[in-house]
């Protein structure tokens, strides 16, 4: 094979200006160089040739200015056969060169190789990177698909093994200055000789695309992995190791197509750097809805709104999702208020409770910032879908311990986020709490959620003969008030009525006991009554007097015969008798 470069890999004889440039020896009388070549001796210097990248003589292939500005490789992907026109699988030997141009080369064969190299012409060897699958795309539109393509960066040119592609059953003809490519009587694309090599004429299009599929050293692992059902090479190379399956040698980026398009996962979303905020700096807020149940005063979704800084969360009831507007503003008037900062920013997702005309324009009115998160991807609110699943996941404990119904499920997470705001986060020694508020903070009054308090009954309602306690269920801690919530299960106060919420704080607790775990949920049971000790958050929602007792008195059955009144006869008769 010719090379004049010396950096063919094909076995084959080398002309004389191959042999004179590496063996320094002078070309004999009957051996005649081309004129083209400017050929010298050792010592005198080297003369420009021919480009071996535009076949033009006066400078090397280095200095091409076409060389600068087409620098990817002529190929394309395989896809597992899918090729159209020619698209038999080849076992072509060829390099893979970052040039545009593929060469014929009939000098070239399957070489024996030492280790991961190659055997060249001049006997020297060419480090092998990969073996890989090549689509050539030809200007007349056919494909033809080159297989066991040997990835050697260290040539000059992209050759095409021509013994190998007639063993296939392609057919070349080489006349004049043409090289054309037919396969069973029907073209298939052709190539013009340039610089003493013919190349392939073949699409542009192709020259996007730079990249050799299925990189390893043979074949034989592409049919193991496939054997093993597309495992990951990691798990090939562990069973080759065992001496399981036969070694092989994979270059670092390997990829599969297949598994590509079967297993590709998402890409994972980096933990953002530590922020150094300032509070209401930066205001994350969510919406979550609890499979649809119901609280007892009709709410559907809670709203949080969660600090960055301090990571304090505040969370609110709604009926709706439009409500969500009407609380931020609650939010944003008692926070300002309480800290004498403003709301700069306010991250949220893309639902529409959070896209709608007022939102934007209460924002845009007051200069915050509406931070959204790109779509179908809620990593980027992490902190709010953080502590949605964090309450949601603590409500379904609370609610199974106690054996509170799901409509309960309010109060829950109400008490749920009271206590996760004075317990610390895992990177703080303070507790949001304190960081809020700025104050000591003091758990002693805590107690465990649903179980069973006698609650005093107040002076108004006591009276001297009779209990002076009802049995409730703890249901949480007021709002704004020293004091606790409770539902009423058993009263012996003609005042106080069973399902009453009312708030004290004369209670004694028995944390161990659940009167609710096993008594069965019915609705005249649970039915919530208002008290006027109460002010309950789920206002306007209030469900009218109802006395249980009456629901136990069982009507007399009547009959829907229509009576008619029976006459038995008058008790006496009246004679007059008249005689003369």
């Amino acid at each position: 094979m010719v090379r004049c470069d010396g950096l063919c890999y094909a076995r084959g004889t080398v002309t004389a200006p191959f042999r004179a440039s590496h063996n320094n020896k002078k070309v004999k009388p009957d051996v005649k160089p081309k004129a083209a070549t400017n050929f010298k001796k050792k010592g005198k210097g080297k003369a420009k040739g021919d480009c071996f990248v535009c076949g033009k003589s006066g400078h090397w292939a280095k200095d091409c200015p076409e060389r600068k500005d087409r620098k990817s490789a002529n190929m394309v992907i395989s896809e597992g056969g899918g090729t159209s026109g020619y698209g038999k699988i080849l076992p072509t030997v060829l390099s893979v060169f970052h040039s545009p141009d593929w060469w014929v080369d009939t000098g070239a064969n399957i070489h024996v190789g030492r280790g991961s190299s190659l055997l060249m012409g001049n006997g020297s060897l060419a480090a092998v990177h990969g073996v890989g699958t090549i689509d050539l795309k030809f200007t007349s539109g056919n494909t033809v698909q080159l297989k066991n393509v040997q990835h050697v960066p260290s040539i000059k040119k992209n050759l095409v093994s021509g013994s190998l592609l007639c063993r296939e059953g392609f057919r070349l003809v080489f006349e004049s200055n043409k090289c054309v490519v037919s396969k069973y009587e029907t073209f298939v694309g052709k190539g013009y000789d340039s610089g003493g090599l013919f190349r392939f004429a073949l699409n542009d299009m192709c020259n996007n695309h730079n990249a050799v599929n299925h990189i390893s050293e043979n074949d034989e692992s592409n049919v193991w992995h496939s054997r093993l059902c597309h495992v990951n090479f990691g798990c090939m190379t562990r069973l080759a190791n065992m001496s399981l399956i036969p070694k092989f040698t994979l270059v670092k980026g390997s990829k599969c197509h297949t598994c590509v398009q079967s297993k590709q996962p998402r890409k994972p979303h980096k933990a953002s750097e530590a922020r150094n905020l300032a509070p209401l700096e930066l205001v994350h807020s969510d919406l979550c809805e609890m499979n649809s149940v119901l609280t007892k005063g009709g709410k559907k979704y809670f709203m949080t709104l969660t600090d960055d800084c301090t990571r304090f969360c505040y969370v609110y009831l709604l009926k709706r999702k439009d409500e969500a507007l009407h609380y931020f503003k609650i939010y944003k008037a008692e926070v300002e208020n309480q800290l004498e900062r403003k709301i700069k920013r306010l991250r949220s997702d893309r639902g529409r409770e959070y896209f709608s005309n007022e939102f934007a324009s209460f924002c845009e009115e007051f200069g915050i910032i509406h931070e959204r998160t790109p779509p179908y991807l809620p990593q980027s609110n992490g902190v709010a879908e953080r502590k949605n699943r964090t309450l949601a996941e603590i409500v379904n404990a609370m609610l199974d311990t106690t054996g509170l119904c799901k409509e309960w499920w309010g109060e829950a997470v109400l008490t749920a986020c009271y206590v996760l705001n004075k317990i610390p986060m895992k990177h703080k020694k303070v507790t949001p709490f304190e960081e809020w508020e700025r104050k000591k903070l003091n758990l002693s009054y805590l107690r465990t959620w649903g179980c069973l308090a006698k609650v005093n009954v107040p002076i108004a309602k006591k009276r001297k003969l009779g209990p002076n306690t009802v049995d409730c269920v703890f249901l949480g801690y007021a709002i704004h008030s020293v004091g606790y919530r409770f539902l009423i299960v058993n009263s012996g106060v003609p005042d106080m009525h069973v399902g009453t919420i009312f708030e004290s704080r004369d209670a004694i607790f028995f944390e161990n006991e659940f009167p609710m775990k096993h008594t069965p949920s019915t609705s005249s049971q649970e039915t919530v009554m208002p008290h006027e000790h109460f002010a309950p958050i789920e206002h306007n929602d209030q469900t009218p007097k109802k006395n249980p007792e009456e629901d136990n008195i069982v009507d007399t059955r009547k009959s829907k015969r229509q009576r008619v009144a029976k006459s038995f006869g008058d008790d006496y008769i009246v004679y007059l008798v008249v005689t003369s």
